[in-house]
């Protein structure tokens, strides 16, 4: 049986599939929403991102430029920017209305995992498989700076909602490394390093809302994690045993989250009383 590579926009609600995209020809690594620009974008293993229009089955603009797997891929705040990583080693910036690439950089061993735009600047921050957290600037896409060089590979970054702070997780196994990581951008500093997870942690994001000032983080441990960002208290957990590595993580204003998990779809969490409880998954 061939599986079909598709992006799907689902309404968990309904439970209806508002919109099936195909046209990837390789797996689906990342997919992002354009809040601005009413789109869904989609990196790939087949080198490629693809911007879809809700309505529209066939893509709107296809990005090509990256010789290996897409990794990683993030909007500016007004979704005129694109940012995105790849295995090539390479960081590149497109125009989203021409899908022009606008600059690229690479750097020798820096296999991309994860970049976001960092809120109210003009820097980019990105995570690698060479064990770094880098900053680039927007305007000339070279690095500004590199934090302190952590012992694992790290998996994932996010930024905090004032541009302050930034978290990223590691690689690990057995409880070795297997860390949330906490930097000050503003002095370039490790400010905390949350221990807990038994494996690699693949996702990590900043909680909005009101409940900014938490951190929110998934293993292949099959658990997620709620941390204080300011004591570095876990708060929190929930673990979905039988659901295989747990490999992603959104969230929304009213404290919603969702998991993506490897055996069982995605898991719709709310965080209640301090306590995250599944709703549903999906």
């Amino acid at each position: 049986m061939i599986k079909q590579i598709c992006v799907l926009l689902y309404d968990y609600n309904s439970k209806k599939v508002i919109n099936r995209w195909q046209g990837h020809t390789g797996p689906v690594t990342k997919v992002c929403y354009g809040s601005s620009c009413k789109g869904v974008f989609s990196s790939s293993r087949d080198k490629t991102i693809k911007l879809w229009e809700i309505g529209n089955p066939n893509f709107k603009h296809d990005f090509v430029g990256h010789s290996l797997v897409v990794t990683a891929i993030h909007l500016n705040k007004d979704n005129s920017l694109l940012c995105s990583g790849s295995r090539d080693n390479s960081v590149k910036l497109w125009d989203v209305e021409s899908a022009t690439c606008i600059k690229t950089n690479s750097i020798a061993q820096n296999l991309v995992t994860d970049l976001k735009f960092i809120p109210e600047s003009s820097l980019i921050v990105q995570t690698g498989e060479d064990k770094q957290v880098r900053a680039f600037d927007v305007r000339s896409l070279q690095p500004v700076y590199t934090l302190p060089s952590k012992q694992y590979i790290q998996m994932c970054c996010d930024v905090s909602s004032d541009g302050n702070y930034v978290v990223s997780s590691s690689n690990g196994f057995s409880g070795k490394g297997c860390e949330v990581t906490i930097w000050d951008i503003r002095c370039r500093k490790l400010v905390k390093e949350l221990f807990g997870h038994q494996e690699a942690v693949e996702a990590c994001l900043f909680l909005p809302g009101s409940n900014a000032g938490h951190v929110i983080s998934a293993s292949r441990d099959c658990t997620v994690k709620l941390w204080n960002v300011h004591t570095g208290v876990q708060e929190t957990q929930c673990c979905f045993s039988g659901s295989g590595p747990l490999t992603s993580l959104a969230a929304y204003q009213d404290g919603s989250v969702l998991v993506g998990s490897f055996n069982q779809g995605i898991h719709l969490l709310t965080l209640k009383d301090q306590n995250l409880v599944q709703v549903m998954y999906f």
